[in-house]
């Protein structure tokens, strides 16, 4: 099975520093990258590592690893190692990846996919943990369909920490309401993970979590009040001192997915006529302080 990493930040260096001995593996870039990534090569947890780059060629699997804000201008670029066959696995952040990637490819397979993981990259140069949790699937995987054993053996096979759980869509939401929390106060307040353990910041996330809940409620996602309690319980074990991405792109006036975040869940809420205070308040906030550091720097 040939597997392609699209996309090879934070998320795609970590995937290929776990599966790197896997033979069929090749990370997916244009000449413009190809000649980049070779004159520079990665470095990960200080090791450097000589990928396997192609630029051409069909692949079985593609894990598509870009920032959302990129996704909608790679889809051409990815279609160059795809056919019919070829089946989509995202695994950005935020809840719309599988809608836009099934309205482009309409003849391909797209799974669902959430990564759980503290990673960070700065030029060539990733600081990843281990994964914490690789989900993958249908939206429902109450039976195992192709390829999912598949890439289960392979990932077992690399000690790859990896789930697949029956209800997909609902694990993708609940990564979101995380998201939506930690990226976003670690953004305004340049606070670490560990830094969330805060009994003022449980309550506040906690706050943002139940939001959250309602919202999903509207649209019938499925989350369910152990699917709170599992997030809730979650934040009280951080204890890494790295930040988020989002943290890194704001105080390196980089692109960022901000609005992936705080605006979707609001713009969600805006059309259910559902009330997120809590949420509404954080967004402009954080919103505030990514508009002055952008004119700071011009």
């Amino acid at each position: 099975m040939k597997i392609g990493i699209f996309g090879f930040g934070a998320v795609g260096s970590a995937l290929y520093s776990e599966l790197n001995e896997y033979k069929d593996l090749y990370i997916l870039v244009d000449e413009n990258r190809l000649n980049k990534y070779k004159s520079n090569p990665i470095i990960i947890n200080d090791k450097e590592y000589n990928p396997n780059y192609v630029t051409k060629g069909i692949m079985d699997i593609i894990i598509v690893c870009v920032k959302n804000y990129n996704l909608e201008s790679s889809l051409k670029d990815i279609g160059r190692f795809v056919d019919n066959n070829t089946i989509i696995l995202p695994l950005l952040n935020g809840i719309r990846s599988h809608d836009i990637l099934s309205n482009y490819f309409k003849n391909n397979t797209i799974l669902y996919g959430v990564i759980n993981i503290e990673a960070n990259k700065v030029n060539n140069k990733c600081i990843t943990s281990k994964i914490i949790n690789l989900q993958y699937g249908y939206e429902y995987n109450y039976e195992y369909k192709y390829p999912l054993n598949e890439l289960k053996e392979i990932f077992d096979r690399y000690n790859v920490n990896n789930n697949i759980y029956e209800n997909l869509k609902r694990r993708i939401w609940m990564k979101w309401a995380l998201n939506i929390g930690i990226n976003q106060i670690s953004a305004l307040l340049n606070y670490t993970y560990k830094d969330m353990s805060n009994p003022l910041i449980i309550e506040l996330l906690d706050n943002i979590f139940d939001e959250v809940f309602l919202v999903s409620k509207e649209y019938n996602i499925g989350l369910l009040d152990s699917d709170i309690k599992e997030l809730k319980e979650s934040i009280r074990n951080f204890n890494s001192n790295r930040v988020t991405s989002l943290t890194i792109d704001f105080y390196n006036n980089d692109l960022n997915e901000l609005d992936e975040f705080g605006y979707t869940l609001l713009k969600l809420a805006k059309e259910k006529n559902i009330s997120v205070p809590v949420n509404e308040t954080l967004y402009r906030l954080t919103k505030s302080l990514d508009m002055k550091r952008k004119r700071q720097a011009k």
